[in-house]
């Protein structure tokens, strides 16, 4: 004689897992938009070509946003930081949220090492106050 035992999920539980995996999905955009915001105010402005090089991606090996400032005049800095903080808001949007679990911002300009290396963009500052 066999025994067995049915267990009803409750269809709100399912709902409620829905609900929490939503407020992750926020909470991820959330974090990374705001790093997006450090990334672009701490950058410099000169031609433009380095605070419109960002990118974020949940690829690590594949290459970002790469302009070079070679022969480019200088910039109206206000609106190349909106190009670039609209640049990172549009990978954001892009990005499965739901499922990835590892970002890469970078900067791909032909100088970027040598920016970087001077206001510590990548290193420090990101760091410091995002950790």
């Amino acid at each position: 004689m066999s025994k067995q035992s049915t267990v009803k999920i409750n269809p709100s539980f399912y709902k409620k897992i829905d609900e929490l995996e939503l407020q992750v999905e926020e909470a991820v955009g959330s974090k990374l938009m705001s790093i997006a915001e450090t990334i672009v105010n701490f950058s410099p402005v000169d031609t433009g070509a380095y605070v419109t090089s960002h990118s974020v991606k949940s690829n690590t090996t594949s290459r970002g946003r790469g302009k070079s400032s070679k022969g480019k005049p200088k910039a109206d800095k206000a609106a190349k930081k909106s190009e670039g903080l609209n640049n990172l808001m549009e990978d954001i949007n892009a990005l499965d949220l739901s499922s990835t679990q590892r970002f890469t911002f970078r900067n791909d300009s032909p100088h970027a090492q040598v920016v970087d290396r001077r206001y510590n963009i990548y290193g420090a500052i990101v760091r410091n106050i995002h950790g």
